[in-house]
C-alpha cells in the first residue's frame, strides 16, 4: 500500500525554509521570489522527500542497503527544494545525489541543534573586553611571538579530524594574537581569578557538548564554538574565531591526539 504524503503546517514550513537560508540546497537559487511588477513574496519551493515516499522498483533496487527512515514523512526526511530540482531529483533519482542531500540535511539538523544550545551555555562578560582587545590589536606589531610559545601544541591536537585550511587559520590566529590575549587574561585574573576560571570552564563545557555530537569533525566543533561566542556577545565572528583559536592553543578546546 502506498504511503500517504503528510500535509505540513505553516510552522513546519518555516522550520524547513529557515534551514536552507532561503537558497535551494541543490540548485543554489533563491526559493522565494517576487513577480515582475509585484511586491509580495511568492513561495518558490516544494517539500521533497530525501528517501523517496513511495520508491519505484528502480529506486528500491538502487537503495538496496540504505534503510528507509522510521517516519518517512518526518521533518528529518524532508527538505525544501526549488520545483526544478525537486522534479529532477524524483525523476532522475541517483544514489549519489540521495547521499549528498542526506548529508546536507544532517548539516541543517546539526546547525539547528548548535543554535538551540547557545542559550543553554553561559559565557562570562569578560569576553566582551577580550573581543574589544582583539578588534584594536595590531598583529603586525607582535614580532617573533611564534618563538614565545610552543605552537606544536596545535599540531598535536589537530592531527586528525580537521581540514588543512582550518588548521592554517587556527595556527595563524594563535601566532598573531596568543601572547596579547594571554597577557590580558593574566591582568583580568589579578582582578578576579574566578571569572577567568569560569570562562575557561564554560568554553570547555561548550566544546565537550559539541564534540559529543561531532567527535570526528573538529572543523565543525571549532566553528560552532566561534559562533557561540559571537552570538552570546553580539560580537564579530572574526574576532570570535581568533579567541577560539587562542583557546585551542591554551588547552580549553580539544585534547592532544594520542595517535
Amino acid at each position: 500500500m502506498a504511503a500517504k504524503r503528510d500535509t505540513y503546517t505553516d510552522d513546519q514550513h518555516s522550520i524547513l525554509y529557515a534551514e536552507t537560508g532561503g537558497i535551494c540546497p541543490l540548485g543554489k537559487e533563491p526559493i522565494l521570489y517576487t513577480k515582475p511588477g509585484g511586491r509580495k513574496l511568492q513561495k518558490g519551493y516544494e517539500i521533497a522527500h530525501i528517501y523517496p515516499l513511495n520508491p519505484t522498483p528502480a529506486q528500491t533496487a538502487a537503495l538496496a542497503g540504505h534503510l528507509a527512515p522510521a517516519d518517512i514523512n518526518g521533518l528529518r526526511n524532508v527538505v525544501v527544494l526549488c520545483p526544478n530540482c525537486h522534479t529532477r531529483y524524483d525523476k532522475q533519482f541517483q544514489v549519489a545525489e540521495y547521499l549528498a542531500l542526506k548529508e546536507i540535511k544532517a548539516r541543517f539538523l546539526s546547525d539547528a541543534k548548535a543554535r538551540q544550545s547557545i542559550s543553554k551555555f553561559a559565557l562570562e562578560e569578560q569576553v566582551f573586553e577580550i573581543l574589544d582587545l582583539i578588534a584594536v590589536c595590531d598583529p603586525a606589531g607582535n614580532g617573533d611571538v611564534a618563538l614565545s610559545f610552543d605552537i606544536s601544541t596545535i599540531d598535536q591536537k589537530l592531527k586528525t579530524g580537521i581540514s588543512p585550511l582550518q588548521m592554517r587559520e587556527i595556527k595563524s590566529n594563535a601566532v598573531d594574537y596568543y601572547i596579547r590575549i594571554r597577557d590580558y587574561l593574566k591582568q583580568l585574573e589579578q582582578q578576579d581569578q574566578y571569572a577567568v576560571l569560569l570562562l575557561q570552564a564554560q568554553v570547555k563545557a561548550y566544546c565537550f557538548a559539541m564534540q559529543r555530537d561531532h567527535p570526528d569533525n573538529k572543523d565543525l566543533v571549532f566553528n560552532y564554538i566561534a559562533q557561540w561566542i559571537s552570538e552570546k556577545t553580539n560580537g564579530s565572528l572574526l574576532a570570535s574565531k581568533i579567541l577560539t583559536s587562542f583557546f585551542v592553543q591554551n588547552c580549553e578546546i580539544f585534547s592532544v591526539d594520542p595517535h
